[in-house]
């Protein structure tokens, strides 16, 4: 079983909290977001494709702000909750939210006729596979986007992970629940092996819940350039973070935006 069918389709539940707990921190993401849509163009009201969408905690919003946002992730669960998240904010109308793999895209939407204004793909959410796969992804979207649309997407800074890598972390969260976090950072092949173990603290000890291993392919802004470049999109601009800060190796983040 690949590690994406485990963490996401098998066992989402912790993940899961993981993302809703990012929910609160939000409203600043789509801020920058939509600050980014108008300096290049997307219509007020736009068509969003949410590639990767998780729990919707990016396309409900961006509805209730007026677009029309499809959203695809792998997870069932995940879809399950963006659906009750849109139902519950008002948006349902304007949210369309599909369990497929992002890696058949064009055929999970071949019954969707119109065609995206923005692909946006956020918090790292590519890489799962290899860098082919990630080429026929982005090749995929060129076909489902409007003449002189747009892709956004939202990345970890290869640069900056490898110069403040840490081997070693951990997170407690407000309900409890620990996180132990190993990391290896394959410097040949630019892949990171993370190996998170949750624990819930009940009294003074720790019992042991579940290990989840992610492996992802992290890019440099030249590598994703080219990338970008060779399933045709043409590069547009990149930011260190949806502020629209510059791109150095202190930014953590980096936001690419590229148009057809």
């Amino acid at each position: 079983m690949h590690w994406t069918e485990k963490m996401f389709v098998a066992e989402p539940d912790l993940f899961r909290a993981s993302l809703e707990a990012r929910i609160e921190k939000t409203p600043e993401e789509i801020e920058g977001l939509v600050t980014i849509f108008n300096e290049y163009g997307v219509p007020d009201g736009g068509l969003v494709l949410d590639l990767a969408c998780g729990i919707g905690r990016v396309s409900v919003p961006l509805a209730k702000l007026g677009y029309t946002v499809v959203g695809v992730d792998l997870s069932p669960s995940y879809i399950g909750f963006a659906k009750d998240y849109a139902e519950r904010e008002g948006v349902s109308d304007r949210t369309r939210f599909i369990v497929g793999d992002m890696r058949e895209v064009e055929k999970v939407l071949s019954e969707y006729l119109e065609a995206f204004d923005i692909v946006i793909n956020m918090w790292t959410s590519m890489g799962y596979w290899d860098e082919e796969t990630d080429l026929r992804i982005l090749r995929q979207c060129l076909s489902l986007t409007k003449a002189s649309g747009f892709f956004l997407m939202h990345t970890a800074n290869r640069d900056n992970l490898v110069r403040r890598f840490q081997a070693h972390d951990f997170s407690i969260s407000d309900d409890g629940i620990v996180m132990l976090m190993e990391r290896e950072l394959d410097l040949e092949t630019s892949r990171m092996i993370n190996f998170w173990s949750y624990y819930r603290k009940e009294g003074e000890d720790l019992r042991f819940l579940d290990r989840l291993e992610v492996n992802h392919r992290i890019y440099s802004l030249h590598e994703l350039k080219e990338q970008f470049i060779d399933a045709g999109w043409r590069f547009i601009a990149v930011y260190g973070g949806l502020n629209q800060r510059k791109l150095t190796i202190d930014t953590f983040s980096m936001v690419l935006v590229a148009q057809k």
